[in-house]
């Protein structure tokens, strides 16, 4: 019997070849299904990409091509983003048309959707082009995806008005086209059937595993220091957190540091109390995005992860904080609950006066880190992962 085909849907990845940024979460857990996508055994993979209102397969190679400039993109101390950051009007246009002619040169050769008549099934797992139902109503075989999130759509609060009709065309494509819908955790899949109870796919669970590698060069800091990793978002509650600092380091002698991982976002609350406020200068530090291998260092060295945020669809912060050692404290939502363990310190996002009772605990008594360390659950690996989706698109591209 002839192995069947994955139509890999590299769109994401794609765009960041061409337009820089990243890497986030969903970047990360993209460029994992492409590395495992080359390391697999049970289908043939044709990479594919939008363009226009299809999607093409990649010829032999591009894809390979991609992830190298990626990977090495993202390894640098601090991987170039998308927009101006600083450049010139005239170096800015420079760039986007060098990326522009690298985008048309890399769909050099590229194809129709063909699987030369073997069983087949096409993945998306980043969001990257579902916007478009065009591109998935004429596929050569099932269609299934990943679904990280409906934050736009629950909580439109968070997000612009454009971001939010966004999500909701990526989700009709879905209700109209999907034949399974992976979900991140099973606080999304609930959401995702109460909001479309009727539609006709079927859905799984699939947690994702770390995107960070455990380090053996931890950054050991010369005082106790929290992290927070991820973008800067008024969904992740980060002006509560900035807050509780500024209390902390007026009443406290020797207040502890905070270090802000992650690239500037849209909550311009914290953006500020970074920014202008001079009592939280000197202990709390934003690096912006870093590369992977000095995200791992830092987090490896820090007394806990802190993730006070209002919403996730899973919490990927979580497990990269287990994966190298360190406790976390979470709010105490759905998604959290779902991965945190019995290691995790979970509080409300609005209890300001309980974190601060936390953070000041853990920065005084290196003994109660070491136990909750110890207490740790290990996050699942991607072995796992990736073979219960790929039994589930077996099971799909044999219909």
């Amino acid at each position: 019997m002839r192995r069947p085909v994955l139509f890999l849907d590299v769109s994401r990845l794609v765009r960041r070849y061409e337009h820089f940024g990243g890497p986030t979460g969903i970047d990360r857990i993209d460029l994992m299904y492409a590395r495992w996508a080359g390391t697999q055994t049970a289908f043939t993979v044709r990479p594919v990409t939008r363009w226009s209102h299809r999607l093409v397969m990649l010829r032999d190679g591009a894809l390979e091509h991609v992830l190298a400039t990626l990977e090495a993109r993202w390894t640098s101390g601090r991987p170039p983003q998308f927009g101006r950051a600083g450049r010139s009007p005239l170096r800015f246009g420079a760039e986007r048309v060098a990326g522009r002619t690298r985008h048309l040169s890399l769909l050099r050769g590229a194809k129709a959707l063909d699987a030369d008549g073997a069983p087949n099934v096409t993945l998306n797992v980043s969001h990257d082009g579902l916007d478009d139902a065009a591109r998935f109503a004429d596929l050569p075989g099932p269609f299934a995806a990943l679904l990280h999130d409906l934050i736009p759509i629950t909580h439109p609060e968070y997000e612009t008005a454009r971001a939010s009709a966004l999500h909701e065309r990526r989700l009709h494509t879905l209700a109209a086209h999907a034949d399974h819908v992976f979900t991140v955790s099973a606080a999304t899949q609930s959401v995702l059937h109460a909001l479309y109870p009727d539609a006709d796919f079927g859905s799984s669970v699939v947690h994702v595993a770390p995107g960070l590698v455990k380090t053996d060069d931890p950054i050991i800091p010369d005082r106790p220091t929290f992290v927070h990793l991820s973008s800067v978002e008024r969904r992740k509650n980060l002006a509560m957190l900035l807050h509780v600092w500024r209390d902390i380091v007026a009443r406290e002698p020797d207040p502890p540091h905070l270090m802000v991982i992650g690239k500037r976002g849209g909550d311009g609350t914290a953006i500020d109390l970074i920014e202008r406020c001079d009592a939280l200068q000197p202990h709390v530090t934003a690096t912006g995005g870093l590369s992977d291998t000095d995200v791992a260092r830092h987090l490896a060295g820090a007394r806990a992860l802190l993730t006070p945020s209002f919403v996730e669809g899973f919490g990927l912060p979580i497990v990269e904080a287990h994966v190298m050692g360190v406790p976390v404290i979470a709010s105490d939502i759905a998604p959290h609950r779902e991965i945190g363990g019995p290691s995790t310190l979970f509080l409300s996002p609005l209890d300001g006066l309980g974190w601060r009772e936390a953070i000041l605990a853990y920065a005084r008594d290196p003994a109660l880190v070491a136990e909750k360390a110890a207490a740790i659950v290990p996050p699942q690996g991607w072995d796992a992962h990736f073979e219960a989706v790929t039994d589930t698109l077996l099971a799909l591209a044999s219909r």
